[in-house]
């Protein structure tokens, strides 16, 4: 088997470093800049490595998209004739809805995408930051459609726990955009917001340790963050119009100096926290 990675950021750097052994496959990996290649050749990561997309995807059983959502649909458009017959193909691309359908328009029938998102990830990126244990315990979901082959689906699922992922769960599109809308976009939204705040540069000596939980991913990958949340607009959309809905109970409580209101929202909220970290 070959398997050609697409992409050797922070996740393709380390689906690349567990992958040794996969069905004695051969990793190939595609990066623009040979600097990395050579890297990754020097770390045992990869066994073939080049800049040009067609010599690492030829022949390629499995392709993993590891770029941002619309640079992994332009490449495969554009390298539509390296793809052969009975490929698989799947990505880690935080947005599945617009992978799913944009992907439909362009590959043939004899080619498979299975859409797939590692949740896993650090506050730095490249691959100099990819580590050999960056999945270890993570969830990994596949969102299949009713296109894809029982066997496609089952080849990304034994990947995502080859590479060390404890949760495999399958999910479509729709569901995984609108739940990710919550668990990760609006986490960005309000980091980004507090920080917003020209209160923040006041704040140094104010703090014991919330505000920089609550602001941690607001160091953000802004070129990234941006196009997943254009991408995800009407999921995204509608979760932030649900944290107003929110604060606005919170707000009115506090103006109308409603404790007993205030106390239930604040209960509520830890009761729906802990059912969480029991789950």
């Amino acid at each position: 088997m070959k398997v050609a990675i697409i992409g050797l950021g922070l996740i393709g750097g380390s689906i690349a470093r567990r992958l040794r052994g996969f069905h004695n496959c051969t990793v190939a990996a595609y990066n623009r800049t040979p600097e990395t290649i050579l890297l990754a050749l020097h770390d045992g990561a990869i066994d073939e490595g080049s800049s040009d997309a067609g010599e690492v995807m030829e022949g390629a059983d499995l392709i993993i998209l590891c770029l941002y959502p619309q640079l992994n649909v332009d490449f495969v458009k554009n390298n539509l004739s390296h793809i052969k017959s009975g490929a698989v193909i799947t990505d880690v691309s935080g947005v599945k809805t617009f992978m799913v359908e944009e992907l439909a328009k362009i590959l043939p029938d004899d080619v498979d995408f299975v859409g797939a998102h590692p949740m896993a990830g650090r506050e730095v990126g490249g691959y100099q930051s990819a580590t050999d244990t960056l999945f270890n315990n993570a969830s990994f979901l596949i969102t299949p459609t009713k296109k894809n082959k029982p066997e496609s689906i089952a080849l990304v699922r034994e990947l995502a726990e080859y590479i060390g992922c404890r949760h495999v769960v399958t999910t479509t599109p729709e569901e995984h955009d609108a739940i990710i809308a919550y668990t990760s976009q609006l986490m960005h939204v309000v980091a980004v917001a507090l920080c917003d705040n020209p209160m923040i540069e006041r704040s140094t000596f104010f703090s014991a340790g919330s505000l920089r939980d609550c602001t941690r991913v607001a160091v953000i990958n802004a070129k990234m963050w941006s196009e997943l949340f254009v991408e995800n607009k009407d999921a995204l959309t509608a979760r932030i119009h649900e944290m107003r809905d929110s604060l606005g109970k919170i707000e009115d409580a506090v103006a109308r100096g409603d404790r007993e209101t205030l106390e239930e929202i604040m209960a509520h909220a830890t009761n729906q926290k802990m059912k969480w970290l029991m789950e």
